[in-house]
């Protein structure tokens, strides 16, 4: 008989196959059989932990959710120090994992597949996960500037700091087609996190 721990990690395996499978092909285009090959399995471990493919794919969204969220710890270490403070340590962390983490990851294709074709499941995940972590950011732009959380152009500064993350790594590509150079400008003392934390103060204080 198999134990817990075995079981988790079948589980662990059959979320990061069906990853794999839903971030290439897309969530109908992925058998259930496919998945349990990809993992090593059997049919009826898969239907054991999940019961179905649409609950594994909710599974799959959420770890891949996860994936980069601060956590409840981080946020209250954080709360603790002055919000400027906060904030590009913010910057700093997510720049660095950034620059180290593999944009071909599955987490990252089905995100990008997901934000253009959104699901059920990735709008119920949003809700749950990214709109808490972007709560946080307004919370800690929101008190850089004297600004409720809720001001529309501390929302639009966190928005367009997301953005601007997306851009230059996670589409650097383009961005080093179209101006040859400016990545490794910016990557130079720190120059991209001076300018994002200078751009989204600037966004969020206008009166």
């Amino acid at each position: 008989m198999g134990t817990q721990k075995d079981s988790d990690k079948t589980k662990a395996r059959l979320i990061d196959a069906a990853g794999q499978l839903f971030a290439e092909k897309g969530f109908k285009a992925v058998t259930v059989r496919d998945i349990a090959a990809e993992a090593g399995t059997q049919i009826s471990a898969l239907n054991y932990h999940f019961r179905s493919k649409e609950e594994l794919y909710k599974e799959v969204v959420v770890a891949a959710c996860v994936d980069d969220l601060i956590s409840d710890a981080e946020q209250a270490e954080l709360r603790k120090l002055k919000p400027a403070k906060a904030l590009r340590i913010v910057i700093d962390e997510a720049v660095k994992e950034l620059r180290t983490e593999n944009s071909d990851s599955w987490q990252n294709k089905l995100l990008a597949r997901e934000s253009r074709d959104p699901s059920p499941a990735f709008e119920e995940a949003s809700e749950v996960y990214f709109k808490p972590q972007t709560d946080f950011m307004a919370e800690l732009l929101g008190g850089v500037v004297r600004k409720s959380a809720d001001d529309m152009e501390v929302r639009l500064a966190v928005t367009s700091m997301w953005a601007m993350f997306d851009t230059f790594f996670e589409y650097k590509h383009l961005v080093e087609t179209t101006s040859p150079g400016l990545s490794d400008y910016l990557a130079e003392k720190d120059r991209f996190n001076d300018w994002l934390f200078e751009l989204v103060v600037h966004m969020a204080g206008k009166k």
